[in-house]
């Protein structure tokens, strides 16, 4: 798994930290899907995955966490910092994402989280299905993996 100047492994306390800092839209994708309250939801990702890492930007703010877990699924949820460089954030999640040993990634995001589905666009993630839970709009995306 990549980890860089930008990337580091996470821990709760980073987990917390962006909860508490969310995106409007990943606030809103996290308590509506999850019925937890961000913070909590961030941090309940976090544990419920076999790796997780936390996202910098060169400015130092922390820009978001991102993991994986055991059945594949991928997510990531980000502060407003995560717009202040978007190419950077953008290449390091794309380093981290393909140096996953993952046969493939998938999961659901919330279709009006359009920073998300404009950023599993550029990972070269594939939009399977779309549906409702919760009345939220979520599209399925996966992505096959190479193995070594």
């Amino acid at each position: 798994m990549y980890v860089g100047k930008y990337i580091q492994p996470c821990t709760p306390e980073l987990a917390l930290e962006v909860g508490l800092n969310l995106r409007f839209e990943d606030k809103r994708e996290a308590e509506q899907t999850t019925g937890l309250h961000a913070p909590a939801a961030v941090v309940q990702a976090h544990l419920n995955s076999t790796h997780s890492v936390f996202f910098k930007v060169p400015n130092g703010k922390t820009a978001g966490v991102a993991g994986v877990t055991s059945s594949h699924a991928i997510w990531m949820l980000c502060t407003d910092a995560s717009t202040e460089y978007p190419h950077t954030f953008v290449k390091e999640a794309k380093r981290w994402v393909n140096s996953l040993l993952n046969p493939y990634l998938c999961n659901q995001a919330d279709m009006r989280n359009e920073a998300h589905i404009k950023l599993l666009k550029l990972l070269g993630f594939t939009f399977v299905n779309y549906h409702v839970y919760n009345n939220v709009p979520l599209i399925q995306f996966i992505k096959p993996c190479a193995v070594p």
